[in-house]
């Protein structure tokens, strides 16, 4: 087996765990682009759930013996990827970590889920990208918008682009206890504004090695289908 299929293994184990207590849980972050195109390197899978119950999942992990705790990860900016616990599969490189749902503008109760066609739970295409926006994710929403190369159309008719980004979501993250408070995007900016940016400068990211004779996007070639249609060692 291949370490991409072994991850994913073992990923597909740690949903089953969280399903069966009854944690509502979905793939996020890096993983969560790779799965809607995006050709983002993976060391590390997070695993988001509800934030009343972090540490239920936590407490799950830290007391099964096929998991070890790791050490955090190191801080990033405009993130809190230092701060959630680091779970590793003992006998493999697989490792995860556990992230509230409101780090990432979700609710994991409420949101639509799709899997992949190898069982794995991702945010929907809508709620992906809304999350993006909410957010204002300027690298996540380039690299989403590049994977599935979808139009302006489809977020006027999918998404709320109405009034500004959140704000208050982002001043509460910049505020949390060990953030770095700069680069967090506390100007506001209106969500339609920020679609369009993206959505409209697909060609403009492409380059040489990627030329518009064979590429609609950086990750997506002409006619090709849309990834999260396909079986993939990645999702």
């Amino acid at each position: 087996m291949s370490r991409s299929l072994e991850d994913i293994s073992k990923t597909l184990a740690v949903i089953q765990i969280l399903t069966e207590h009854d944690i509502p849980c979905c793939c996020v972050g890096i993983s969560a682009l790779k799965f809607y195109g995006a050709r983002r390197m993976r060391s590390t899978w997070e695993i988001c759930v509800p934030a009343d119950l972090v540490p239920l999942a936590e407490h799950l992990f830290r007391s099964d013996g096929a998991f070890a705790s790791l050490e955090p990860k190191k801080p990033a900016p405009v993130s809190r990827i230092h701060a959630y616990s680091r779970f590793g599969t003992c006998g493999s490189n697989h490792e995860f970590v556990i992230v509230p749902d409101c780090d990432v503008h979700l609710d994991c109760r409420a949101v639509e889920i799709t899997h992949s066609l190898r069982g794995l739970p991702y945010p929907s295409l809508k709620d992906f990208a809304q999350s993006c926006i909410d957010r204002r994710s300027h690298v996540e929403l380039c690299d989403f918008v590049d994977g599935t190369n979808l139009s302006e159309e489809w977020g006027e008719e999918n998404l709320d682009l109405n009034g500004m980004h959140d704000v208050r979501w982002v001043r509460n993250m910049q505020a949390k206890k060990d953030v770095c408070p700069r680069w967090w995007p506390t100007r506001p900016k209106q969500k339609r504004e920020i679609w369009q940016s993206y959505v409209r400068t697909k060609e403009q990211r492409l380059d040489c090695s990627r030329p518009p004779s064979r590429y609609v996007t950086q990750y997506r070639h002409i006619g090709s289908k849309d990834p999260w249609t396909m079986l993939s060692d990645a999702s």
